[in-house]
Formats: structure tokens, C-alpha cells, sequence
């Protein structure tokens, strides 16, 4: 584990002690975590939007598209099926002016 000396403003030391204690954790503790928590924030962030990037390109490349209405009514039978183990169609997608039909993967699931 490497060092890393930090020069904080009175005030805001004041302030993470004060959550630290509430916490009832030391301040070093507090800041450690809440420096670990922002990080894993941002990385989260930038897979998203990699993710938003991906399906973006997917779409220009003649990927499926689809109504948001239809993946709305997916999305609350879904739900509805958690309760009753009741299977649920996939949404179709939109048929698009000139574009050609195309193989399609499906994503690999997330754990």
C-alpha cells in the first residue's frame, strides 16, 4: 500500500471529520472509502457510456431499433413475470426504410 499525503483546507477537514464520526469510523477510513466510492462511480459512468457508444454504433451499423412503447410493455411484463414465472416475449424490432436485415447477437449477460 503506497502513502499519499494530502494538504486539506481546515474547513473541509472539519467537515470529513465530522461524517467521520457519524460513521464512527476514523478520518483517514472516511476519506479512503469516499475516494474508493467516486472512483468506482466514474468507472461505472465511463462503462455506460461505452456501452451507449457500442449500441450507437450498432444502430449505424443496421442493428435492430425499437419502439419505445414496445420496450416499455416488455419491460412491465417482465416485472409482472418475476411474480409468475410467466415467460415473455422479446419486443420485435422496427422495420426500417432501406435497411437490411441483420444477424443479430445478443449482448452477453452481465453478471
Amino acid at each position: 500500500m503506497s502513502t499519499t499525503s494530502l494538504k486539506l483546507p481546515d474547513a473541509l477537514k472539519e467537515r470529513i471529520q465530522h461524517f467521520a464520526s457519524e460513521s464512527n469510523v476514523s478520518a483517514h477510513a472516511f476519506m479512503v472509502s469516499t475516494l474508493e466510492s467516486e472512483v468506482e462511480r466514474r468507472e461505472a459512468h465511463a462503462a455506460f457510456e461505452a456501452s451507449a457508444e457500442a449500441a450507437a454504433a450498432d444502430i449505424d451499423a443496421g442493428g435492430p431499433v425499437y419502439e419505445a412503447a414496445e420496450v416499455r410493455r416488455y419491460i412491465m411484463e417482465k416485472l409482472r413475470a418475476r411474480e409468475t414465472g410467466a415467460k415473455v416475449g422479446r419486443p420485435r424490432a422496427m422495420q426500417r426504410e432501406g435497411a437490411k436485415p441483420v444477424a443479430h447477437k445478443p449482448a452477453a449477460r452481465r453478471k
